[in-house]
């Protein structure tokens, strides 16, 4: 085989080994899956033009263009996530799933009719592809680009420059392909291109915590073997039946869901690790508050049962113990009380009454003063007078606790933790900031994703809780972040009539 023809395998299996790496972290970070198609439509390229140099068959031009065109989409997905901008420019992404999705099944007809392969494999189409990459790539430029300027910590940095150096690598020698499709008297050198921007992928994937969790050498040797396989499976196919174009279809297929189903039980592991993980977590954050203020009432109820059995034991009357018994009741609606917080908590069912959120602020500061760390300080700006909302006080007090912790586990060395409320003409406002350790880009994009947490203790339930309970109550919750600099979350509530305070 020639240089051209071992470069495109060599790339095949490299890409093949990273979209296995990938897959292992589907359902765990949002790069996982937009990386892992991305591999494998590249790696299906570099197939593809392994079989063209070596069959000359018009239809591994097909796909290759194909391959070629879907590779755009999971990039600006890539990057997306990469940057933390995934959901607010969800439309962009999902237009470019579509428009090259359609063009790639237009492309696909080819392998079944000559006039459209004919009209696919034209220097027009080409152009066409052209046109509609450069916005792409511009845009993922430009991403990275911005980000590297905005991003204070060294170890992202240097991430950001290492995909910058991958991407430039690949668009840069896969343009050679594209300048020899035109009619350019250039070498091919888009199977280099990926080879030579694989490592920085790697790197960043592997020893850069990409996805938040340096992954094993045992994971690299296992993808690495795995992506042999299936090249070796491959080029067996090929040799095989290089001149019968449906078994070679079958053979390409079998082997490409053999690969997948491996994986996916590899996957499946995983996630089904990560569940249980998760369920654990909030079975036992949900336990330990549950515990705390069923404790109180517990208390009272043994010590007010053990003092009225010593009397009654002594032969003492219960006459003028009336207290005691009153106590019992208490305590006991109080339990009562407590059980159905938790119900209402868990379904996020509001009991709505007025109530004033300057007071609710005042409650919950009132109460960290006990939280032993003398060094955060403890502010409030509290806007004058009475600040009203309907509202549910529980679900409340829980949600402005629930930032409150947050924030002062964000200030481990100390800092300033500010309770803040405002009017204004039909909310009424109140904002928790600190001045800790902030957020980067994509831990900002997934702070209100259920069970998503960065914390080794942590359950992820925290801030998917109060958004829930502020949008249960027609609000709005925005979350404000710079690393290095603190957080600051917004909850805004529809401002009700006057009305009795709690």
């Amino acid at each position: 085989m020639t240089t051209q023809a071992w470069l495109s395998l060599g790339a095949c299996a490299g890409l093949l080994a990273l979209a296995v790496l990938a897959l292992v972290r589907v359902g765990r970070s949002p790069l996982a899956l937009p990386l892992a198609v991305l591999c494998i439509t590249l790696s299906t390229w570099n197939f593809a033009d392994f079989a063209l140099a070596n069959s000359g068959g018009a239809g591994w031009r097909i796909i290759a263009t194909v391959s070629t065109m879907m590779s755009a989409p999971p990039l600006l997905h890539f990057l997306l996530a990469f940057v933390g901008e995934r959901r607010r420019l969800s439309g962009v992404m999902y237009a470019t799933y579509g428009l090259f999705g359609a063009l790639s099944l237009v492309a696909l007809g080819g392998l079944g009719t000559e006039r459209v392969a004919a009209g696919v494999t034209s220097r027009g189409f080409t152009w066409v592809l052209v046109g509609l990459f450069l916005p792409v790539l511009g845009t993922a430029f430009w991403l990275l680009g911005r980000h590297l300027r905005r991003e204070p910590r060294a170890i992202e940095r240097m991430r950001t420059r290492l995909l910058l150096t991958g991407l430039a690598l690949l668009v840069l020698l896969f343009g050679t392909d594209v300048a020899a499709e035109l009619g350019g008297n250039v070498p091919r050198l888009g199977g280099l291109g990926t080879l030579l921007g694989l490592p920085a992928i790697a790197v960043v994937a592997l020893r850069l915590r990409l996805f938040g969790q340096e992954l094993t050498n045992v994971h690299a040797a296992y993808a690495l073997l795995l992506s042999l396989i299936g090249v070796l499976s491959y080029l067996g196919v090929f040799r095989a039946f290089a001149e019968r174009r449906g078994a070679l279809v079958v053979g390409t297929v079998a082997i490409t869901l053999a690969l997948l189903g491996i994986t996916r039980r590899g996957v499946s592991a995983f996630v089904a690790q990560r569940e249980r993980l998760t369920q654990m977590a909030t079975l036992g954050r949900f336990s330990a508050q549950m515990a705390h203020d069923l404790k109180n009432p517990i208390a009272a109820l043994k010590g007010a049962t053990q003092y009225l059995q010593e009397e009654h034991a002594r032969g003492q009357p219960w006459d003028d113990k009336g207290e005691f018994l009153d106590l019992l009741l208490e305590q006991v609606e109080r339990l009562d009380r407590v059980v159905d917080t938790y119900q209402r908590l868990g379904r996020v069912e509001p009991l709505v009454q007025p109530v004033d959120l300057n007071q609710l602020a005042t409650s919950v500061l009132s109460l960290q003063g006990l939280t032993g760390r003398p060094a955060v300080e403890l502010r409030q700006e509290l806007a004058p007078g009475a600040l009203q909302c309907a509202g549910d006080w529980d679900l409340l007090v829980n949600a402005v606790e629930n930032l409150v912790r947050n924030a002062l586990e964000a200030m481990p060395n100390g800092g300033t933790l500010t309770v803040r409320t405002r009017r204004e003409v039909r909310s009424v406002v109140l904002g928790v900031e600190d001045t800790g350790e902030g957020m980067n880009a994509r831990t900002r994009e997934r702070a209100f994703d259920d069970f998503y947490t960065t914390k080794a203790t942590g359950s992820g339930l925290g801030l998917a809780f109060v958004r829930r309970v502020v949008e249960s109550h027609g609000g709005r919750v925005k979350l404000t972040s710079h690393e290095g600099r603190g957080t600051t979350v917004t909850l805004r509530l529809p401002v009700s009539g006057p009305g009795p305070e709690r």
